[in-house]
């Protein structure tokens, strides 16, 4: 059997560098001495400030913070066994802002409401977790929110991205689409940011993938970012659809492609103006998918996801297997729509079928409703535990 003690030096701080949470780190350490004298405790803090934007280009007056969100898969612990169903992992995203830790829901902005039974300490050291995706937020930094964490939003509501030029000397680079739909990049050591002028349509989603920052416009044209703000096209356009995002899935760059409609609802007489108040709701009819071949510099469409299950948020677009997820079918799309919120009890979540073309609300698919709301017992019965024992005193 393999002396896992003996690993070289070189290779076991190769290994530190990419886990980019602070508890996955200290379970690196614990495994023996050897691997804890290797590394540091203390991963690289992320960059405090930044240069807020103007509608015409960058202005000092104000400043953004940066805080990252972390999407978990929560398993339940070794002691009880996955293969009853009441037992389903848990999907939650983790968010860092200036030092205070909060839960919010996987695919929106906003934070989840606790439940009374739910634990005081979510203990991820000692329950298995999956890492499946990272998001990045800027915030105002002088915006203070009223009561606590969970009333804060990020003033800035375009999709950020942010990559580690060289951990050791915390050079980084981040980039995101301004109000202009333009590129907008900043480094380390920049004192403003950089808007990118090369544009022939607006923006629609970036991201980082093998170590290089990805953009694609609404066409579906898409660059690679390159530090000195210079674009290198890697794929011509794709037309179709609404609204591309880019998803890295299973070692591939794909591109989804959302088509939509756009539909009203009225709410009735209001203040006798008016018959009836109207408002305009954007819906999701279809979806289209993508894979990059960089060589041929196009994108080819995929008729199925075959294991995979693509899921796409507000600020983020990631996938896993089926199996990791622990449902029984993959080759579907789950994503945010405002078209549920009144049909389904998972506020405004959607899944689409790749194999026929067929859109419905998550509550039709029970298993893929466990991931995200409400908590599962096995989460939430130690609390309860400990509720009756103190009730019993």
């Amino acid at each position: 059997m393999a002396d896992w003690s003996n690993l070289p030096e070189e290779l076991l701080q190769l290994i530190a560098e990419r886990l980019r949470f602070t508890f996955y780190l200290l379970r690196f350490c614990s495994v023996c001495s050897s691997w804890r004298s290797s590394v540091s405790l203390h991963p690289n803090p992320l960059p405090a400030r930044f240069p807020v934007f103007s509608n015409v280009g960058t202005s000092r007056d104000g400043t953004f913070c940066l805080s990252k969100r972390t999407l978990f898969l929560v398993y339940p612990p070794p002691s009880l066994s996955t293969s009853n169903s009441d037992h389903h992992p848990w999907l939650i995203k983790v968010e860092d802002l200036r030092g205070q830790w909060g839960l919010r829901d996987p695919l929106s902005r906003y934070p989840i409401k606790i439940p009374r039974d739910f634990p005081t300490v979510l203990d991820f050291y000692n329950l298995p977790v999956v890492e499946l995706g990272q998001e990045y937020v800027l915030n105002d930094v002088d915006f203070s929110p009223l009561n606590s964490l969970e009333d804060a939003s990020s003033l800035y509501l375009e999709k950020v991205v942010f990559m580690w030029l060289n951990s050791k000397s915390q050079e980084f680079a981040l980039l995101t689409i301004h109000v202009s739909g333009k590129l907008a990049l900043f480094k380390s050591g920049d004192k403003e940011w950089t808007i990118i002028p090369e544009m022939p349509t607006p923006y629609d989603d970036v991201c980082v993938f093998q170590g290089q920052l990805y953009a694609v416009d609404s066409t579906g044209r898409t660059v690679v970012v390159g530090l000195d703000s210079g674009v290198r096209l890697v794929a011509e356009p794709v037309f179709g659809g609404d609204k591309k995002f880019l998803v890295e899935s299973d070692g591939q760059l794909l591109l989804v492609d959302k088509y939509l409609s756009f539909d009203y609802q009225c709410l009735g007489a209001y203040d006798g103006f008016y018959d009836d108040v109207c408002f305009g709701c954007e819906q999701a009819v279809k979806f289209e998918v993508f894979k990059l071949d960089e060589e041929g510099k196009e994108w080819v469409e995929l008729k199925s996801l075959g294991d995979r299950v693509v899921l796409l948020g507000d600020d983020c677009a990631f996938s896993s297997s089926a199996s990791g997820l622990f449902v029984s079918k993959g080759n579907r799309i789950i994503f945010r729509d405002d078209y549920f919120n009144d049909t389904a009890k998972e506020d405004g979540l959607g899944v689409f079928e790749l194999n026929d073309d067929r859109i419905s609300p998550i509550s039709d698919y029970p298993g893929y409703c466990k991931l995200f709301w409400p908590p599962p017992d096995w989460l939430r019965l130690p609390r309860l535990r400990d509720q009756l024992e103190e009730q019993a005193m």
